[in-house]
């Protein structure tokens, strides 16, 4: 079925970069990555060579490279990704997809190292070198995102509209919808790994925990379902008509957006009777997700992922240990979890300690004074 979604060509594809190419598909081929880290490092390694095939009028072998090929790579990345908040403060700073690309490309001149493929004479270990040396003092470090508190709405707005009387595809959509936006928020899943699902998967909402294969990370792990969520699915299920193993999150319509942004995609006329079911792509749960929030004046930035966020700050919140939010979430390393999500919690607990213990300038000299009141004057 197509998705809409495709698959990046093999490295090399449509430049002059023949034998690099063949390199690189081989290194790629070596790569213990999940099938989604392989394309992303597919995406970089299509962007380095674009970027030899421009700046070298074509490049058939690896003798042409030398020890600036990263140095100058990672300037044309951030040139052609650049971070807009970082230069509407006057800096230029890459993006994590630019950062991201210089990985691959670093990953296949240690691989041509490794193999005695670079020129003679070119040090891996000096192309790292000059890379740092142009960087200056300062590192950039990742560019946390804030949710907003009250995110949550996203969920209550699809809860509060009143569910259509007569069956069909608008009451489906938003028996759906409700679902949707309560699982999201509830396992923290991400929104391939929901839109992954089947019935099946979830036993139409009977089942108290869902086990996830299709990860970003390739490693199943296994998520929680709250009652609520569980009876929001029981009841979008119980009305739908297709198998048990039909996408979890269906298509109820191929309806067109109008003008005056009343209705979304899927949302509006009928689909055939009998049709196989189809899932919603991330595109329209991003519209859904976009046009609640704007409905409820949050802020411009809420997303799907704004959902998984809040979960994993709200159990940080309530104490669960920052090794289990990742274990749900699906990270490899704790440390990830605390970088992006756990330090709005630890800013907030930091803020109750210095509450806790702290004095208030007129409260400090007040204490400092009397303490001088209690020592004896020697002139006495």
């Amino acid at each position: 079925m197509d998705d809409g979604r495709q698959t990046p060509p093999s490295p090399g594809e449509g430049t002059a970069s023949p034998v690099l190419a063949g390199y690189a598909e081989e290194m790629l081929q070596a790569l213990d990555l999940s099938p989604l880290s392989k394309t992303t490092y597919r995406c970089g390694l299509n962007a380095l060579l674009t970027f030899i095939a421009e700046a070298q009028s074509g490049v058939g072998s690896p003798e042409a490279i030398d020890e600036e090929l990263l140095h100058r790579f990672a300037l044309w990345l951030r040139d052609r990704y650049p971070d807009l908040r970082a230069r509407a403060r006057g800096e230029a700073r890459p993006t994590r997809t630019a950062r991201t690309y210089l990985v691959a490309a670093k990953r296949l001149m240690n691989w041509l190292d490794l193999h005695e493929l670079l020129p003679a004479g070119v040090s891996y270990d000096r192309m790292l070198r000059r890379i740092d040396s142009g960087r200056g003092t300062r590192r950039a470090g990742y560019q946390q995102r804030r949710t907003d508190p009250g995110v949550a709405r996203v969920i209550t707005h699809f809860l509060r509209q009143p569910l259509p009387d007569r069956q069909g595809p608008r009451r489906l959509a938003l028996l759906r919808n409700r679902a949707l936006m309560c699982v999201l928020y509830d396992t923290g899943m991400r929104i391939s790994e929901a839109l992954a699902l089947t019935r099946e998967d979830v036993l139409d909402g009977r089942a108290h925990k869902v086990r996830l294969t299709l990860t970003k990370n390739g490693k199943p792990r296994t998520v929680f379902l709250s009652s609520e969520s569980q009876q929001l699915l029981q009841a979008y299920c119980r009305e739908r008509s297709d198998g048990s193993y039909a996408p979890l999150f269906a298509s109820h319509g191929r309806g067109k957006a109008s003008r005056d942004g009343a209705h979304v995609p899927g949302y509006g006329d009928s689909a055939p009777v009998g049709a196989a079911a189809q899932g919603i792509t991330p595109q329209y749960v991003w519209q859904l997700v976009k046009k609640a929030a704007q409905a409820e004046g949050l802020y411009d930035n809420t997303s799907p992922h704004s959902l998984r966020h809040r979960r994993a700050q709200d159990l940080l919140d309530e104490g669960m240990p920052l090794e289990w939010v990742a274990a749900l979430l699906g990270h490899q390393h704790p440390d990830t979890t605390r970088v992006v999500y756990a330090w709005e919690t630890d800013e907030e607990r930091l803020a109750d300690m210095v509450s806790t213990y702290g004095l208030s300038p007129s409260d400090a000299q007040r204490k400092r004074g009397a303490a001088n009141d209690d020592v004896p004057n020697p002139d006495g």
